[in-house]
C-alpha cells in the first residue's frame, strides 16, 4: 500500500481520523472531510493516493500537527474500537 511523506498508512491515518472525530463509518468521515465515500474506499484500498488536500482536511478537523501524525496514530491504535 502506498505511504505518504510521513510512512503513515492511508488506511490507519482514516480509522485515526473516524476515531478522533468519533465517526462510525467512512460514509460519515466522508461527509465531514467533504469528499465522496468513493474516494475513502479507492484510498483504504491502495487505488488512489491521499492527496494534500484531504490530509489538510483531516489535520484542520483533528487539531493534529503535521510531523506529529506516526506518533499520534501509534499511540492511539489500541484505543480504535468499534
Amino acid at each position: 500500500m502506498a505511504k505518504t511523506l510521513l510512512q503513515v498508512d492511508p488506511g490507519d491515518l482514516l480509522d485515526w481520523a473516524r476515531w478522533k472525530l468519533r465517526i462510525f463509518s467512512d460514509f460519515d468521515l466522508a461527509r465531514k472531510l467533504d469528499t465522496s465515500a468513493s474516494a475513502i474506499s479507492k484510498i483504504r484500498r491502495g487505488h488512489a493516493p491521499l492527496g494534500s488536500t484531504l490530509l489538510l482536511r483531516v489535520l484542520v478537523l483533528t487539531d493534529a500537527k503535521f510531523h506529529d501524525l506516526p506518533l499520534l496514530i501509534e499511540n492511539t491504535r489500541p484505543l480504535w474500537r468499534y
